[in-house]
């Protein structure tokens, strides 16, 4: 098995299965769990979170590993990469080798093709499950102290759920995933508290609608789970705007936590970083601020408004929701952005039609593009679509031809889409071609 073999091997089951199945079907009559429940399990020892929520889940399990690096040896499992697919499973920061991704790989392929053997056509072992597998084959072998597993984008049939964890996070809910998850933010809510299961010390949740924090309660009471809530048990406070990011004091129970600063833009991440500081209190027992501050410092979590050239400006982020993009405007409006050319890279299938309208007021003007990845479908149908709302815009074959429309407007450039549109926008700043 080579590189290329090694992630491959990923999608096999999925792809085979994926021509047999409604794609309108929800998650609960395609996805099947419970195929690697047994394997993953056995492997799952070492204490561990597991984060779900529509929003700002990776960004939570990725501050949750830095501060816990404090102390411990820490094995992070995100998803989806940008550039590569090494970067969904790291060692107290590092993305694993391609010579250990081949090797766990080709470990635990016998017991993936055993199960495999064992199922219609129509079934397919989940690709978050053999991930879920191969992470925890490799920080297992590696020894480490804690595990952090952030959640596709359910949790009730998600195979990551399956990891047996100590700590569960439900970051902020809202309506995304509608076909696959259920068509009201409480049948959404319903799914993802399923990442509260039996035995757990704590779980941890962002500031939710009424409807949806009544689900997670009566979950976490089901199971007898102590619950903590933002802006009861902890929150951000004086939250700041600096030149790198954000400022804030946190805020944890009676503990006050000042001058915390990340080098990312955005009201929310202070508030994810509040929540992802409260739960590494706990499992820590305590730390030093500055300690802590140190680590933060290193946060590096490309594609979340990220500013990735300053002249002329041009801001990122995987936004690809309505429901997100009050977060990139608090941020144009703290930079004094009035107006920007707006780069929107989101499928056919998805909420490109709500990205629009919220980002038009503040558009000089908006450009539609496309990723190169052959399972997304954008096409100019987005356009006429747009017309409806009264809503011009225009549409490239690229986001390099994108960025070149939009500089002629001599405007800053705010760049939204999907994360294949977001790493090609990475490869253009990586080789210079911005």
């Amino acid at each position: 098995m080579n590189r290329e073999e090694a992630e491959n091997f990923v999608y096999q089951s999925y792809l085979r299965a994926e021509k047999h199945q409604d794609y309108n079907e929800k998650d609960a009559a395609k996805r099947r769990p419970d195929l690697t429940r047994e394997i993953i399990r056995k492997k799952a020892g070492t204490p561990a979170a597991v984060i779900t929520g529509s929003k700002g889940k990776g960004s939570a399990a990725n501050m949750i590993s830095q501060i816990l690096q404090t102390k411990y040896k820490v094995g992070l499992m995100t998803s989806p990469h940008l550039t590569r697919f090494n970067e969904r499973f790291k060692i107290n920061g590092a993305d694993i080798s391609d010579e250990d991704f081949v090797k766990y790989m080709s470990l635990i392929r016998p017991e993936i093709e055993q199960i495999g053997r064992t199922i219609p056509e129509n079934i397919c072992i989940s690709p978050m499950g053999i991930q879920a597998d191969l992470a925890l084959t490799y920080f297992r072998a590696n020894h480490t102290d804690f595990n952090v597993f952030e959640c596709g984008k359910g949790a009730k049939y998600d195979d990551v759920n399956n990891v047996v964890h100590e700590y569960a996070v439900i970051n902020s809910i809202f309506l995304e995933h509608t076909r696959e998850l259920g068509s009201t933010v409480e049948a959404i809510a319903e799914d993802k508290s399923h990442v509260i299961t039996d035995g757990q010390k704590c779980v941890y949740t962002a500031a939710q609608k009424p409807s949806v924090l009544k689900v997670i309660e009566d979950r976490a009471a089901e199971f007898g789970t102590p619950l903590k809530v933002y802006g009861r048990d902890f929150r951000a406070d004086n939250i700041r705007y600096s030149n790198a990011g954000m400022c804030f004091d946190a805020v944890i129970e009676n503990a006050v936590f000042r001058d915390i600063s990340i080098p990312l833009m955005g009201e929310h991440q202070a508030r994810n970083c509040a929540l992802a500081m409260a739960l590494s209190l706990d499992v820590l027992g305590g730390f030093r601020t500055e300690d802590v501050k140190q680590r933060l410092l290193a946060l590096n979590w490309p594609g979340r408004m990220e500013v990735i050239h300053e002249k002329p400006f041009m801001m990122l982020d995987a936004c690809i929701n309505a429901a997100s993009c009050g977060n990139v405007k608090d941020v144009m409006r703290h930079l004094n952005i009035e107006k920007a050319a707006v780069i929107i890279g989101i499928p056919d299938d998805k909420d490109y039609a709500g990205v629009i309208r919220e980002m038009n007021p503040a558009a000089e003007r908006i450009i539609l593009t496309k990723s190169q990845n052959p399972h997304y479908i954008f096409t100019d149908a987005q356009c006429k679509k747009m017309l409806e709302y009264g809503i011009a815009t225009v549409f490239t074959d690229s986001v390099s031809e994108a960025i070149e429309q939009a500089k002629t407007t001599g405007k800053p450039i705010i760049i939204l889409g999907t994360t294949s549109l977001v790493s090609e926008v990475k490869q253009l700043q990586l080789s210079d071609r911005l």
